[in-house]
């Protein structure tokens, strides 16, 4: 996925006046930290954490009591998510008001259109309404997203096994849910199943069937003795070539020749060479190792 965070903004406590509520508690106007977009508004705080939003020029309160659990927006959006009871739901930053009630386990920014909201432990996606236009069918616990967020037409979501997929703006599947992981673009997304990672269009078809992330020359150091001119023996260190690459993907480490031919399939943390026939393979528990030879074979 790309990597596009929402984030919870805390008010930062600026005191600017102090006073009475109508329950004796002491109260604070805070910074709201660019959350609320008319000069009107002002975020006052009382000594028990709850937040409450005042039109400074009539004097009404719009928002009651809320906590300092709020979600910077995306830009050029006015609705922005608040937190009550731990709940969330959407509030106008215009206008103060609650657009949204908090009724959510969690909630993300709206883009293009929609917000996705968890309910009931799934994923649905909501209108600037509150109405339901992708019901909740994406879970979010047992799979690797974190975020819910539309770009460009597209959104990476699990189905209930915990496989990735692209659905649209309908929430069609655009890219079936059965893949590890699965990072979008605006013309492609790059997709992991067992291993292997490939370079996908939007329409399904393969764009590149066997894409990397990096790639490394294996060597290793050997110490080479020689007599100097006073007969003296001095040992110098020389970098010997295996001929032999570590290719990775997902994290994972394969043995690849120099002819690309992949001589191992990604299983491994890291390898290292010993010497031009001898490979030293940690495994993903980053302690046990195998060794491997020139050939991608473990020895035994």
């Amino acid at each position: 996925m790309k990597t596009r965070f929402f984030f919870f903004a805390a008010l930062a406590a600026t005191a600017i006046f102090t006073g009475c509520n109508s329950r004796g508690t002491v109260a604070e106007e805070i910074s709201d930290d660019g959350l609320l977009l008319n000069d009107d508004l002002v975020a006052v705080r009382t000594y028990d954490g709850k937040v409450s939003i005042k039109n400074a020029t009539t004097g009404k309160v719009t928002i009651k009591d809320i906590k300092l659990d709020w979600t910077a927006p995306s830009r050029n959006d006015s609705l922005a998510v608040f937190c009550s009871e731990n709940k969330r739901g959407y509030y106008n930053m215009y206008t103060g008001e609650i657009a949204i009630p908090a009724q959510y386990r969690r909630a993300w920014i709206f883009a293009e259109g929609l917000a996705a909201v968890q309910k009931n432990g799934n994923i649905g996606f909501i209108n600037r309404k509150g109405d339901v236009v992708i019901d909740f069918q994406y879970p979010f616990h047992g799979n690797p997203l974190s975020e819910f967020i539309f770009d460009d037409g597209h959104c990476v979501v699990a189905d209930t096994t915990g496989k990735c997929g692209v659905i649209d703006r309908k929430g069609k599947w655009l890219i079936g849910p059965e893949y590890d992981n699965i990072s979008a673009y605006k013309e492609y997304a790059i997709v992991t199943k067992s291993g292997v990672t490939k370079q996908m269009a939007y329409d399904g078809s393969v764009l590149n069937s066997f894409v990397l992330d990096t790639i490394k020359e294996l060597t290793f150091d050997e110490q080479e003795r020689y007599e100097n001119r006073e007969g003296e023996l001095e040992y110098v260190t020389k970098t010997i070539k295996t001929g032999l690459f570590a290719y990775r993907v997902g994290g994972r480490y394969g043995l690849m020749d120099s002819n690309c031919h992949r001589l191992t399939e990604p299983l491994y943390r890291s390898i290292d060479a010993v010497n031009k026939n001898m490979f030293r393979a940690t495994l993903l528990d980053y302690y046990s190792e195998v060794i491997l030879n020139a050939k991608g074979e473990v020895t035994k």
